[in-house]
């Protein structure tokens, strides 16, 4: 070893053993994103999915670093571990690749949930407004009228019923309006998790891809880890 090479290992040295913690810290993210399984389940799949794109600096990095220099000062053990990281690189990459799909299958998948959800909580208000209609236009007492008001407007006190026609009228325009916040609100909502569900599932399917090309990049780059040494 000249001066030369004596000057930069401790360098190398310390490059490839921070790369080997990256790797390993990167396994424990891996296995944490995973556990607990719910297969068939869209929101965790597509969660896994954001989480293994937002994590996958962690084993690019490390890869970089460990892989670095090639094949100097690299003893048998590590020739061994050199070679399946390479080849741990393309499964990757080609994970990545397969999360594409998957990502899109669930991101429309979500988007249907959400509608029934909300198309179902939209429906149970109705519906209570229904009766609350059906219920006003049956009352006929000034105690009838007493109910429905304190139903609509549990905030306020009942007022004095001096005009039982008039306060009538007061609660049906009320019912009118909660029927039209309701369907206004259920659009809201609905476009703002739409929008944001495909913001995510842009970004997060983009990001599988970018690492998918990455990772096979490095298995391709890394070509003579996998030949005989």
């Amino acid at each position: 070893m000249n001066q030369l090479e004596k000057d930069y290992w401790p360098s190398i040295f310390t490059l490839r053993f921070l790369g080997y913690i990256l790797l390993i810290l990167a396994a424990i993210d891996v296995i944490n994103i995973l556990i607990p399984f719910r297969f068939t389940n869209p929101v965790w799949e597509f969660q896994i999915i954001g989480a293994l794109v937002e994590h996958a600096p962690l084993p690019l990095i490390g890869s970089t670093f460990v892989f670095f220099g090639e094949k100097d000062y690299r003893n048998k053990i590590e020739v061994c571990i050199l070679n399946f990281l390479s080849w741990a690189a393309l499964l990757g990459g080609c994970l990545f690749f397969l999360l594409l799909p998957l990502g899109i299958n669930d991101t429309w998948r979500i988007n249907n949930q959400n509608y029934v959800q909300i198309t179902n909580q939209t429906a149970q208000q109705m519906t209570q407004i229904l009766q609350a209609k059906a219920l006003l236009n049956k009352a006929k007492s000034n105690e009838d009228l007493n109910r429905i008001f304190k139903s609509l407007n549990p905030q306020r006190n009942t007022p004095e019923l001096k005009n039982p026609q008039e306060v009538k009228t007061q609660l049906l325009s009320q019912i009118g309006q909660l029927e039209k916040n309701i369907n206004n609100q259920a659009q809201v909502t609905h476009s703002n998790t739409r929008k944001e569900l495909i913001k995510n599932s842009v970004k997060w399917n983009l990001g599988a891809l970018v690492c998918s090309f990455a990772f096979v990049w490095i298995w391709q780059a890394t070509d003579w880890a996998r030949l005989p040494w």
